[in-house]
């Protein structure tokens, strides 16, 4: 695996059947920061339709409030990253989650990579994950580690494809 540096990101090149080897580039930090804060938006919106919807006080039963959160966002986000390798704060910025060979990710590693978010969140406020953000060469928080993922853009769509190949020959 060969590594280039560019000016705004890191562009990694895995070596795959496909000629010319497939390069990936890592989203850019601030993309990821927005996306991240467009899908917090929309798990907290979600959080208290849920908790006004069922009538759970916050005060009064606080521990089944945080474990709706934490339901609420495991299966927001394992549930679009496993169907469409991006969560809607991602289809909006244009990224998408990859695996190793540079396929959208599958159902595993959309479940590995965000059982891990919860550990990404400690100590306090995404510390552990965002350290590993700013030193992985391929930005990769605890859980794109384990997973084998990488979260990049979406690739362009081209507005002139290729024709279909002939059926018979």
């Amino acid at each position: 695996m060969s590594q280039e540096k560019h000016s705004e990101h890191n562009e990694i090149s895995i070596d795959t059947l496909r000629t010319p080897p497939l390069r990936i580039e890592p989203a850019l930090l601030r993309k990821r920061f927005a996306s991240a804060l467009i899908d917090s938006t929309i798990i907290t919106v979600i959080w208290f339709t849920l908790i006004y919807a069922t009538h759970l006080g916050l005060v009064q039963k606080a521990g089944l409030a945080s474990t709706v959160l934490a339901v609420v966002a495991f299966v927001y986000y394992d549930l679009l990253e496993g169907l469409s390798a991006t969560t809607i704060g991602k289809h909006l910025l244009k990224l998408r989650v990859v695996g190793r060979e540079g396929d959208p990710i599958t159902f595993k590693e959309a479940l590995l990579r965000n059982i891990l978010r919860f550990i990404d969140w400690l100590p306090l406020f995404y510390v552990l994950g965002l350290t590993l953000l700013l030193i992985s060469t391929r930005k990769q928080r605890l859980g794109d580690l384990v997973a084998g993922t990488v979260v990049t853009r979406a690739p362009e769509k081209d507005i002139n494809p290729p024709p279909a190949p002939f059926l018979f020959h």
